[in-house]
Order: structure tokens, then sequence, then C-alpha cells
């Protein structure tokens, strides 16, 4: 599996907000592989699931204001 980061550059995880070296990215957002490896495994009747969905809420989150900042509605 082919890393996010430089070995020695470090990124926030979007999932568990700890400081990593390597992960996956969605729109510029890390998932460390860690979170990614517990997120595959998890099922959607677990209590879990709910806890990544909100996470994953931030991605979009992020895409918004990422689009308004580009057209200018955003300072």
């Amino acid at each position: 599996m082919e890393t996010a980061l430089n070995q020695f550059d470090f990124d926030t995880c979007i999932i568990c907000e700890e400081r990593k070296p390597s992960g996956i990215r969605i729109c510029n957002q890390l998932i460390c592989d860690s979170c990614q490896r517990e997120m595959v495994k998890t099922g959607v009747d677990q209590d879990k699931y709910q806890f990544f969905i909100k996470k994953l809420g931030k991605i979009s989150i992020k895409i918004i204001q990422d689009e308004e900042v580009h057209e200018g509605k955003c300072s």
C-alpha cells in the first residue's frame, strides 16, 4: 500500500484525530491505516458504524467550505 504522505510528514486523521504518517486520502482528508482497517471490519449494525458516518461527514463539510472559498463566498 502506498503511503499518503512522505515518511517524515504527519497529518491528522479525520477519524481518530491523531497525527499519523500514512493512510488513504479522500478529498485531501487523511484516514489513517488503523482507522481504515477498523472501518472496513465494522458492520452497519454496530454502534461504531454511526461514529464513522459522523466523522466521514467532515469530508463533505470540507468540500463545501473549499467550494465557497473558491467561489469567493468566504474569506
